[in-house]
């Protein structure tokens, strides 16, 4: 072979080389530009898919508040009492909602009765905090063993709060949490009475049918804890028909009942619920008001948000 024939040769296998090399190119760059769409797509998917599911647990809660306003709405037909034997208080435990066993949807919850507390509404009257009912917060702050002498600036504080939200055309504060005070400590201490105090849009009567034994002693000025306690062992066996019925079976006692703060049944319900479906999670609390034959939600919002 002439050197000019192999110097042509070597050209060509050079350039075969160029070409082969261009192609593996040109084909990783299109994989990768395939690869790149499908993962852009499979975001978008995913996206669209967790979008979709957010959407569905939204619609599943909304489902399950009309489900317990229809629970409410039934017992106060039925009922002129409120008391946790009936079917309101029994807590959901997790529950499936769906047979898809690829994506099943589950549903738990609780329906409480939020005057079983004592409503830091009552403090705070037209002319400012309530004599008689600093009094039992000072009787409750005692028994749950924190600083009585806090009650007074305690109700200052609430008061202080409920005049700005009414001044700015605002509810009054869905949860302790929401009151902002001057003073770390007050708001340290009344976050100590979390079990035992609840913040409702209007003053309320505490339900004897449902209270804690600590509220209910708070709540009379000679009733000991103990007392309470006895009490609401025998209303566990047999609920509380009325008031007469109530101070009938603390005669020995005496109890000094104010007017209008001691009832049998409630208005105001707290609804908390949680739903998991695929990935999405919604986990809520809802304020139910029921008067008048309807159920109105007041307010909700996602725990922990």
């Amino acid at each position: 072979m002439t050197p000019a024939n192999t110097q042509i040769r070597s050209s060509n296998i050079r350039e075969q080389g160029a070409a082969v090399v261009m192609a593996m190119l040109v084909v990783a760059f299109a994989a990768l530009m395939v690869s790149g769409t499908f993962q852009r797509q499979s975001v978008m998917a995913r996206t669209v898919e967790n979008h979709f599911a957010a959407a569905q647990v939204r619609w599943l809660m909304a489902g399950a508040v009309d489900w317990v306003r229809v629970i409410l709405q039934e017992d106060a037909r039925a009922s002129t009492t409120d008391h946790l034997a009936e079917p309101w208080a029994v807590p959901l435990e997790q529950t499936r909602l769906n047979d898809d066993e690829r994506d099943p949807a589950w549903l738990d919850g609780t329906v409480k009765d939020a005057q079983a507390r004592f409503n830091l509404r009552n403090l705070v009257g037209s002319e400012g905090p309530v004599p008689d009912e600093v009094a039992v917060l000072e009787r409750l702050l005692s028994i749950a063993g924190l600083d009585a002498s806090l009650a007074e600036p305690l109700a200052q504080e609430i008061d202080l709060a409920l005049s700005t939200r009414i001044a700015g055309n605002r509810l009054v504060p869905a949860d302790i949490d929401e009151i902002n005070f001057s003073d770390p400590k007050l708001r340290a201490e009344l976050l100590e009475l979390r079990a035992f105090v609840t913040i409702l849009p209007v003053p309320t009567p505490i339900n004897a049918n449902t209270a804690l034994p600590e509220v209910l002693a708070a709540r009379f000025d000679n009733v000991s804890l103990t007392d309470a306690q006895r009490l609401i062992a025998s209303r566990d066996r047999a609920a509380f028909k009325d008031l007469t019925d109530v101070l009938s079976r603390l005669r020995d006692l005496k109890p000094n009942a104010p007017a209008g703060q001691i009832a049998v049944a409630s208005r105001f319900f707290i609804l908390e619920g949680a739903i998991e479906y695929r990935r999405a999670k919604l986990h809520q609390r809802a304020l139910l008001r029921r008067e008048q034959g309807r159920v109105q939600m007041i307010w909700k919002g996602e725990v922990g948000a």
